[in-house]
This record gives structure tokens, C-alpha cells and sequence, in this order.
């Protein structure tokens, strides 16, 4: 039975002789990073790195085979390899290795039919000419153009490559050039200003906060102007039109969002109302009023005096209907309803005397 050792063992750099490593046929289970055994089955060492078992061969390459073209090789030691030994088809030197071609001598190979030479420049290129048994058989120059023809919208010019300097040239306020990195940009300057008509196939959108058209005529094919289009929520600012007026006041045309009413300004400050269909004066005679409305209002009749008949009745079935009726002013009068009217209620005034 084996000893136990709970603790290592430190040799101190004495040897450990005739020793035997632990023959098994399998790998013993549970093992630990450089735990080792010699395999009986396998006939190899192994050790265990942590993750697998590895078995210590003699090397990883069994045999070196010569393959085609080649001699030599072997399974043991040092092994060497030479290429056609015999140079009949491939010459082997220290310093070259050449394929012969059949019934080439070896001056033949060695001959090139060119003169040792630079071949091209900044005007001309090489042009080498290479036989079936890739040698080179002459080598001569061509001449290359140095001129660049350029064309634009109006004018062409040449450039010489050698000397000239392509400037890429744009226009002030329009268009700007800039060359980096071999890099040649064309775009717009932060301000532009076109000289002459500008045409938009496309749609134009304006980001900034204000546009200014300086001409006499506006020509607009949309039937309809939409104003204050930014607003995405309930509505808290006044729209309008307003005309230039030049040494007088200027006046506008408005949409009050508090009142829900589109006004007039006939004077700075000053607005009136303008009446809508169901508030329209349908005074029959000097005497009367006549008006539609669809909850409690108030109704302006006009008619300067607080001696006026006050009747209301349904649109929709004709019957005369109440509600609490107060004459504000002489021109005016409260009509309020304890709940709103299922139809458009008409409201009729009539002047005593």
C-alpha cells in the first residue's frame, strides 16, 4: 500500500533516483493542474494543464516526407530536404534557385536582353516586355501627357502637371473651397446671397427664427396661409395679419385666442369685434333686432334705450322658450340659460315707442 504524503515534499536540489512515474491505463479522475502519469495504454507520458490531459511525445512531427520536386527527409534527428539535386530542370546555388527551361544553357538563362538602366520618370513610363519563360526580353519608356484638360459651365483651360497649380476657385457669398488632406470641399459660406433667380424644384425649409422677403409682388399657389404653425399644444398666442402703414400707425387684422373672436384694430390699441353669422345685426327696421345664439350671451341690439321686448324661441321646433333676461346697458342685454339649449336658440328685440 502507497504512503500518504498530506504535505509536499522539498528535495532541497538533491536528486530523486530510480524513480518510476504512476503507470495507469486511463487518466485518474479529479486532477489538478500539473498533476502527471505515464499512460499505459498510449505508452505516453501526460500531464493535466489545468483544463485537459497532454500527452509528451517526441515531437509533434512523426516524419518528414519529400514531396514532389523533392528528396530527402525522415522520421528521426536531423532531416534534410534538397531541391532537384541533380540540376537537370531547377539550378540549386547558394545564392539562386532558377527553373531551367529545356534547351536553355545557363548563359541563356542568365541573359536578360535589356541594358541595365532606370526606366521611367516624371514623363514617361516603363514598358517591359516578358518572354514564355518569364524573362524579361527588353525594356523600353513611353511618354505620358502631363497636361490635364479641364471644362466648365463656361470656359476650358490646361493645366500642366508639372507646373501649374489647379485653384479650385468659388464664388463670394455663394460658394466656398477649401483643400485638406488631398481633400477638396465645396459648400456654402455661413452667409449666402445669391446674385441672381434662385429655383427650388424641391421643398425649402427655412430653421431660422426669421424670414425677410424684400418684393413688390408675392405670387402663392396654396389657397391657404397657415400662421402660428409651431403651436402643438392648447393655443396661448394671438395671430394675425398686419399692414406697414409708413409714417401712420400701423394696423392688423387678429384672432384673439383669449376671446375667441377675430378682431380689427382700427386704431393702436383699439379692436373691435368682427360679427360672425349667428351674432349678425338682422335688424328688420330701425326698431327691431334679431340675433342666433347657443348658450348665454351678450347680445348687443343697438337700440340705445332699456324699453325693449326680449322674446327667444327654439331654431329647430319653433317654441318660445324662457331664460333670465337682463338689460345691461341701453345698448345691451344678458341672455343666460340654467343649462345649455339642446338647438340654436333665436333671440328677437323689439323697441317700445
Amino acid at each position: 500500500m502507497a504512503q500518504k504524503f498530506l504535505t509536499s515534499i522539498n528535495l532541497t536540489k538533491n536528486e530523486l533516483q530510480n524513480a518510476k512515474i504512476q503507470n495507469l491505463a486511463s487518466a485518474p479522475a479529479s486532477p489538478v493542474a500539473g498533476q502527471i502519469y505515464f499512460d499505459t495504454t498510449d505508452s505516453f507520458f501526460k500531464y493535466y494543464d489545468g483544463t485537459k490531459w497532454v500527452a509528451v511525445k517526441d515531437g509533434d512531427i512523426t516524419s518528414v516526407i519529400a514531396g514532389d520536386g523533392l528528396v530527402g527527409g525522415g522520421t528521426s534527428g536531423d532531416v534534410t530536404l534538397d531541391l532537384n539535386p541533380d540540376n537537370s530542370t531547377i539550378e540549386v546555388n547558394a545564392d539562386v534557385v532558377r527553373v531551367k527551361a529545356s534547351g536553355i544553357t545557363a548563359n541563356e538563362l542568365d541573359a536578360t536582353g535589356v541594358t541595365a538602366a532606370t526606366y521611367g520618370s516624371t514623363t514617361e513610363i516603363p514598358v517591359v516586355t516578358i518572354d514564355a519563360n518569364g524573362r524579361i526580353t527588353s525594356a523600353s519608356t513611353a511618354a505620358v501627357s502631363s497636361d490635364l484638360s479641364i471644362a466648365g459651365d463656361a470656359g476650358t483651360d490646361t493645366v500642366s502637371l508639372l507646373t501649374d497649380t489647379l485653384t479650385v476657385s468659388g464664388t463670394a457669398n455663394e460658394i466656398e473651397t477649401a483643400v485638406t488632406d488631398n481633400t477638396i470641399t465645396i459648400g456654402l459660406p455661413d452667409d449666402v446671397t445669391i446674385g441672381n433667380n434662385l429655383t427650388v424644384s424641391g421643398n425649402l425649409t427655412v430653421s431660422g427664427t426669421q424670414t425677410v422677403v424684400n418684393t413688390e409682388t408675392i405670387l402663392l399657389a396654396d389657397n391657404i396661409i397657415t400662421l402660428n404653425s409651431n403651436e402643438v399644444g392648447a393655443p396661448s398666442q394671438n395671430a394675425g395679419i398686419e399692414v406697414e402703414r409708413g409714417t401712420t400707425d400701423n394696423v392688423s387684422l387678429i384672432w384673439n385666442e383669449t376671446t375667441d373672436k377675430w378682431q380689427i384694430e382700427i386704431a393702436p390699441g383699439t379692436v373691435q369685434n368682427i360679427a360672425t353669422e349667428d351674432f349678425v345685426n338682422v335688424s328688420v327696421s330701425n326698431n327691431s333686432y334679431a340675433v342666433t345664439i347657443s348658450d348665454t350671451a351678450t347680445i348687443t341690439h343697438g337700440l340705445n334705450t332699456n324699453d325693449v321686448i326680449i322674446q327667444l324661441y327654439d331654431t329647430v321646433t319653433n317654441e318660445t322658450v324662457f331664460s333670465d333676461v337682463v338689460r345691461a346697458s341701453v345698448n345691451t342685454a344678458v341672455v343666460t340659460f340654467a343649462s345649455t339649449p339642446t338647438n340654436a336658440i333665436r333671440v328677437l328685440v323689439t323697441k317700445i315707442g
